[in-house]
């Protein structure tokens, strides 16, 4: 029992030392950031084209290419709100 005491006295005295991000690190952010930017200009792009696609089904009175853009749209929507809020509930379930 005394060794066990002695153990974790010993344990507990080591330093803990403060978080040194990895070589690298830098050039991973970097191409994050520039997946990030991609992202938002596809969703951007996706929202215009659903809006053409459309305004094109209704002005020559084709009803499913007017649904196929409505869709479009809503996808553009959706993946723009998860998208900012993505985020926040990742870092709210993990805990930080």
């Amino acid at each position: 029992m005394n060794t066990y005491l002695v153990l974790l006295q010993w344990v507990t005295q080591i330093p803990n030392p403060d978080p040194v991000p990895p070589p690298g690190s830098d050039t991973i952010l970097n191409t994050l950031g520039n997946a990030k930017w991609g992202a938002q200009v596809a969703l951007a792009v996706g929202f215009f084209i659903g809006l053409l696609v459309w305004a094109g089904g209704r002005w020559v009175d084709h009803h499913r290419a007017g649904r196929i853009g409505l869709i479009m749209m809503l996808c553009a929507i959706a993946g723009g709100l998860l998208y900012g809020i993505g985020p926040q509930l990742i870092n709210y379930f993990a805990g930080n």
